[in-house]
């Protein structure tokens, strides 16, 4: 895994709810992703693979929450860069 590639991806979604939240978006959902960025983030940081760092029984639900609140035209540029972080976190 590229940590260094998957923290900027996770920073650039993180930037991205920061500065451009979707206006029609949950706050709630928006602040649990942003959270499981900012976790993704800050263990690819370190060079650890996030997923491996979850407690036991523990998965992501970004993606799950992204596919069901995203959906309008100006919020899929933030579900692109959502679905980056997926991609670099399954990829080998």
């Amino acid at each position: 895994m590229h940590y260094k590639t998957l923290c900027a991806a996770a920073n650039k979604v993180i930037l991205a709810i920061d500065t451009q939240a979707p206006r029609y978006a949950s706050a709630d959902v928006l602040a649990s992703i942003k959270n499981q960025m900012v976790f993704i983030r800050d263990n690819a940081l370190v060079g650890k693979n996030p997923s491996a760092e979850l407690a036991v029984g523990t998965k992501f639900t970004y993606g799950i929450l992204a596919s069901r609140e995203l959906a309008s035209p100006d919020e899929i540029l933030l579900k692109d860069l959502i679905d980056e972080v997926t991609r670099i976190l399954i990829s080998k």
